[in-house]
């Protein structure tokens, strides 16, 4: 009964203070070198933010598409009457607000693989508060080349990047991992 109170006073928390949250058209956002491509047609991008302990969120694009997973963009970035969509460098930008750690981790898939991760993006359902890294990795998970990565009820963006790192790094590499400025992780 503990642990119930305990998640729903976190839970609870998090809305309170959500006024507190720095402000897109109010606050200057630090200088942001970014060069980030655009998603190419059959490209997953996984966005996570590491600025704080743990990381602080995480999003994804399967070319164009994006899903922000108990995220704030769009209800933030629909309030600019002169907004066109998300786009990889806009959402960047906008992760920026509390730092510049930000990781985008791309791959290219195959067709069918990449229709599979644009299916269950369009079947997802809303998202709860501190779920986003769970979502995202939920998205991935036993699809090639994300084999390894299965099916998760809680995990942090920091945890989603470790389980990538692997599919960025060496001979074998099938992705590669940025930074805002395109240079590798």
């Amino acid at each position: 009964m503990k642990s119930w109170l305990v998640l729903f006073a976190l839970l609870g928390a998090g809305a309170l203070h959500a006024q507190e949250a720095p402000n897109w058209h109010g606050e200057p956002l630090p200088a942001a070198d970014i060069r980030l491509a655009e998603p190419a047609p059959n490209e997953v991008v996984v966005v996570l933010n590491v600025n704080a302990l743990g990381g602080n969120h995480a999003g994804l694009f399967a070319g164009n598409l994006l899903i922000d997973p108990a995220g704030s963009y769009f209800g933030v970035r629909d309030q600019d009457k002169t907004w066109t969509g998300p786009t990889l460098k806009d959402y960047a930008r906008y992760q920026t607000v509390d730092g510049l750690k930000i990781r985008f981790y791309r791959f290219r898939l195959q067709p069918d693989m990449f229709s599979a991760i644009v299916q269950r993006i369009r079947a997802a359902g809303s998202t709860p508060p501190l779920f986003c890294a769970s979502a995202v990795q939920n998205l991935l998970a036993n699809l090639a080349p994300f084999d390894a990565i299965s099916q998760v009820g809680w995990t942090t963006p920091t945890a989603l990047g470790r389980m990538l790192d692997p599919l960025t790094r060496g001979e074998g590499a099938i992705g590669e991992c940025q930074k805002l400025d395109a240079s590798p992780c």
